[in-house]
């Protein structure tokens, strides 16, 4: 699975796409920017960054067979999320 750009279609009303760059700066490093949708929740309240992942060759027959999607949250903290399937 891999982070993906995201389309001027997709971001919903009241969001702005917003470019997330490594922790340390370094654009050449291991960790590499992203687009992400930047909201408001309307039911909790609070800022919500939203990236678009799309599934890599393979990916697709690894999970139909039982495999599993892990997220990674780096820097010790792990904030409240959601995981969404979307068409």
């Amino acid at each position: 699975m891999r982070v993906t750009p995201i389309p001027d279609d997709v971001v919903w009303k009241g969001a702005c796409r917003v470019v997330i760059g490594p922790p340390d700066g370094d654009l050449t490093g291991p960790i590499r920017a992203v687009e992400a949708v930047l909201s408001q929740s309307e039911t909790v309240g609070m800022p919500v960054m939203s990236v678009r992942c799309a599934l890599e060759p393979g990916d697709l027959e690894v999970l139909a067979a039982g495999g599993h999607v892990w997220v990674s949250f780096y820097g010790g903290g792990m904030p409240p999320f959601s995981v969404d399937v979307t068409p």
